[in-house]
């Protein structure tokens, strides 16, 4: 049996700084990227600490279940034994019942931005209030909650203690994470150029109406190439078995699947899809097939709502698909986080069809990437670290996004609802 349960280097220094600050203050949480490994920082201190009865709660049982066999994995013969495991969903239907009475040395809270849900907080309140003097530890890739006024759960439930905090950049430039490729296409401008076609149909100059479908023609041949779906993933799925699809609801998901034949046409005749999703009765089964499918001639696809967003790391998953629009960071985050892991050598691939680039701000990202490798150069030899320019960044959409926006332009500076210094701001913008 192991004496030690090794640690990334980024890991282990995380780690003695959690020991410190817990022989302070007893709270204490890190923050560091999807993918770097922060379970691991977990099972460590379990490792290290048998006598402690540890309650790990955490968001979801497939959380649950890949970290259970990650860690078997790397100590197959280890049993740990003083863990127990709860959702945080369980927690609230037991405080709920009156019956949270469970006693703990230190609760981790994993992904514990999602202590602050108002559904979840009652059982998560219960726990700490049944172990006063427990140790509580904290992991997760962000501690803000965004949905709700940008609430930072680091000050309320940890006071203030990031034992270690490192952002997704920093993590990109040192080589932690791999670095994606993130392509974009137009899956989803069809029903906004659809909008475009019927406010131009109703202007009443003939004239204006003419001038308006040309450079409308031009917009929908650039949005056609632009959503070429079957070429664009030829060009970019090479070598590529598993991908995770992420879906907005169970129709689409359901009308995604019908299509994936179509969409991976020109990369492989054999796909295999896979579905999960809360109302998905064999989810379980969906799910582990997925995982356990190794026919290296089919390009493997699991389809998902509302599901493996965060704390999941499926070995063998090369790149994720987004369908599902979102302006939150932290669903951004998590979803490109399923393709990205500290222990692989791989350059991920990212297909974002629903202008998530857009929401997010990608050129933010680019920055922030600028402004982390010049920060670290002054810490780490310059050499060693990871350029911006390995973040990649392919917009299929750009000249069809430029077009629909002059178009709209154009078509606003004919509102009646406009004032003047509107109208004149629209045609500066042209």
């Amino acid at each position: 049996m192991p004496n030690e349960l090794e640690l990334y280097p980024h890991n282990e220094k995380a780690y003695r700084k959690l020991l410190d600050m817990l022989s302070e203050t007893r709270r204490a949480c890190i923050i560091h990227p999807t993918g770097t490994g922060k379970a691991f920082i977990a099972y460590r201190y379990a490792f290290d600490h048998p006598k402690e009865r540890i309650l790990w709660m955490s968001p979801s049982t497939y959380i649950e279940q890949e970290q259970e066999a990650s860690i078997r994995r790397e100590l197959p013969k280890h049993e740990f034994k003083n863990i127990e495991r709860m959702t945080y969903q369980t927690a609230m239907h037991r405080a709920q019942k009156g019956n949270l009475d469970i006693h703990a040395d230190t609760v981790i809270f994993d992904e514990f931005h999602h202590t602050g849900a108002p559904q979840w907080s009652r059982g998560v309140e219960g726990v700490i209030e049944c172990n006063p003097d427990a140790n509580l530890i904290g992991l997760s890739a962000t501690s803000i909650r965004y949905s709700d006024s940008g609430r930072d759960m680091s000050d309320e439930l940890f006071d203030g203690h990031i034992a270690s905090y490192m952002s997704l950049t920093d993590c990109w430039v040192l080589g932690i994470l791999p670095v994606p490729t993130y392509v974009t296409a137009g899956y989803s401008i069809n029903g906004y150029i659809e909008d475009l076609s019927e406010r131009i149909a109703k202007e009443e100059s003939a004239g204006r109406r003419a001038e308006l479908l040309a450079d409308f023609n031009e917009l929908r041949d650039c949005a056609s190439r632009a959503a070429n779906l079957p070429a664009i993933f030829q060009k970019y799925f090479e070598g590529i078995e598993k991908v995770i699809v992420f879906c907005p609801n169970v129709f689409e998901l359901n009308e995604i699947e019908k299509m994936c034949p179509w969409w991976f046409s020109r990369v492989n005749g054999n796909v295999h899809t896979y579905v999960v999703h809360s109302s998905n009765p064999f989810g379980t089964s969906e799910y582990d097939g997925f995982k356990e499918d190794d026919d290296e001639t089919a390009i493997k696809l699991l389809l998902c709502v509302n599901q493996l967003n965060e704390g999941v790391h499926i070995k063998g998953v090369d790149a994720v698909i987004m369908v599902r629009r979102t302006s939150s960071p932290t669903i951004f985050y998590q979803q490109l986080g399923r393709a990205l892991t500290a222990a692989g050598n791989f350059e991920p691939l990212v297909i974002d069809l629903v202008d998530n680039f857009e929401m997010i701000g990608i050129e933010q990202i680019v920055s922030m990437m600028s402004e982390s490798y010049a920060r670290l150069s002054g810490e780490n030899d310059p050499e060693e670290l990871i350029p911006p320019s390995a973040f990649k960044v392919i917009d299929h959409e750009k000249d069809a996004r430029h077009l629909a926006k002059n178009l709209e332009r154009r078509l606003a500076l004919r509102s009646e609802k406009l004032t003047i210094d509107e109208k004149i701001a629209l045609w500066k913008g042209l």
